[in-house]
């Protein structure tokens, strides 16, 4: 017994001088993983030719003359950019503050209109009447001065007023918004 004793001994004693150097030897390397992630916003940005920095004028006219061009954006002269670093395609939207008015009176002209194109002028898209006197942004597609403008691009713009034969004598006066956000999304609010 003695025998297998001293035997079992020597095979343990052996398998342990294979396996615990290998155990007991320190990590030279070790590695663990974890994700990483990154939500990139929308960024949006659009200018005004300085045309639009001297407002949408229409000079002095007589009442009961139609079609009258603006003084400032004529011949589609003013343009909205989308900036080149807009990450996402560009509806364009605009509103007014209320109609043309004049003074604190409730005596308005509302039959003012507008048109715009592409730059290239292979879109031109013509606007019902009444519609710059519009004072919440709309959003529907044939409303838009500018659909799915991409990065860079650029949308010109004119204006056209008709004054009735009857309209009161003064300055008419109201503001007028443009806002830029992400394609069908309405985002500019109201």
């Amino acid at each position: 017994m003695n025998d297998k004793r001293a035997i079992l001994f020597a095979i343990l004693g052996a398998i342990a001088l294979i396996v615990l150097p290998h155990s007991v030897e320190a990590a030279t390397t070790d590695e663990k993983s974890t994700t990483s992630n990154v939500t990139v916003n929308v960024y949006v940005s659009i200018s005004l030719t300085t045309d639009f920095g001297d407002g949408v004028m229409f000079g002095s006219l007589d009442p009961g003359v139609d079609d009258t061009n603006s003084t400032t954006c004529d011949d589609l002269g003013c343009n909205i950019s989308v900036s080149g670093d807009t990450n996402v395609a560009v509806d364009i939207v605009m509103k007014a503050n209320a109609n043309l008015t004049r003074g604190a009176e409730l005596d308005s002209i509302s039959h003012y209109n507008y048109t715009w194109n592409t730059t290239d002028g292979t879109s031109l898209q013509l606007k019902p009447g009444n519609y710059l006197n519009i004072t919440e942004y709309d959003y529907r597609t044939d409303f838009k001065v500018g659909d799915s403008v991409a990065a860079s691009g650029v949308r010109s713009w004119q204006a056209w007023l008709d004054i009735p034969g009857s309209q009161t004598a003064g300055t008419y006066n109201n503001t007028l918004y443009f806002c830029g956000n992400q394609e069908d999304t309405t985002d500019c609010g109201s």
